[in-house]
């Protein structure tokens, strides 16, 4: 959703973290999509394929104005990684500028990686809403 609103509303949201996301519905789990995305069946030819209501990620990328990183955990479970991949993809071939982790060895919830993921979340946010960037390669905790 975070990449999606900075896709749809380009000139309202300036800054976005999105972890994990599931940005092209059509390899995401279908019963999610089916809920709140309106699926349809179709079949054709004793083929059946699914229509959904809204536009992958990856088709709206050309519309990024704001700051946005993807996060994505290696081996994540639950949203494969090819859905950050395929959004990542998408944005460089429109020639956008965006941030980009993936933590290796991290499932869905990025298991002991989840406080260094925190940190750089708040991090991104407070360099791009605040101007305010942290210096050196190490991070800190108080």
């Amino acid at each position: 959703m975070t990449a999606a609103a900075l896709l749809v509303y380009p000139d309202f949201f300036k800054v976005g973290f999105s972890e994990s996301g599931n940005h092209e519905n059509n390899i995401y789990n279908n019963t999610w999509s089916e809920k709140h995305h309106g699926i349809r069946e179709i079949e054709k030819d004793g083929k059946i394929t699914f229509e959904y209501d809204i536009e992958k990620n990856s088709e709206l990328a050309k519309n990024l104005k704001g700051h946005l990183m993807l996060v994505h955990g290696e081996i994540d479970n639950n949203v494969h990684p090819a859905n950050t991949m395929r959004l990542a993809d998408a944005l460089i071939r429109a020639n956008k500028r965006f941030d980009m982790l993936i933590i290796p060895g991290a499932r869905h919830g990025f298991g002991a990686a989840q406080n260094y993921f925190q940190q750089r979340m708040f991090e991104y946010f407070v360099e791009h809403l605040l101007g305010e960037k942290p210096k050196g390669a190490d991070i800190l905790r108080k």
